[in-house]
């Protein structure tokens, strides 16, 4: 399979109990570094890019945020995924003044431009599936969880 990107058990964090956007982001960017995804330089480039380009969107049931950041502070493609018992506060991509609460939050590592509107698409297609979306959010089995993530986003 030619796979877009890395997705593993390890990426994946069920049911995280966060308290803020950026205690979510941090700890699934702390997950791709520690597997060589990113450079050290990854995690401070999101949390600013977050500041001025929010990445919270609204969806049928909830919300989901796709924090990234510029391919240099990636050294190979990768998603990292947490679903959150609670949601946190995402400002709203495209209208930063209004909030989102995020209840999915996916880091993306994307190493190279041309392959970020692929993934972004892939995404959209993936969040407009409002019953496999909801179906992840309850997800306690990581290995069902990286078989659904693969299915919609890997082909």
């Amino acid at each position: 399979m030619n796979s877009l990107f890395e997705l593993d058990e390890q990426l994946i964090k069920l049911q995280f109990e966060a308290s803020s956007r950026e205690e979510v982001t941090t700890y699934l960017a702390g997950r791709l570094e520690a597997g060589g995804y990113i450079k050290s330089s990854f995690l401070p480039a999101v949390l600013e890019r977050e500041k001025t380009y929010p990445t919270g969107l609204p969806l049928a049931a909830f919300g989901v945020a796709i924090p990234h950041t510029d391919p240099e502070h990636v050294n190979k493609p990768a998603i990292s995924v947490a679903t959150l018992k609670e949601p946190v506060i995402f400002h709203k991509m495209g209208s930063p003044d209004e909030t989102v609460q995020a209840k999915i939050v996916f880091v993306l590592a994307i190493s190279e431009p041309s392959k970020q509107l692929v993934m972004l698409e892939k995404l959209m297609t993936l969040f407009r599936k409002e019953e496999v979306m909801t179906k992840l959010s309850h997800m306690t089995s990581y290995e069902e969880a990286v078989d659904v993530l693969q299915q919609e986003l890997n082909q």
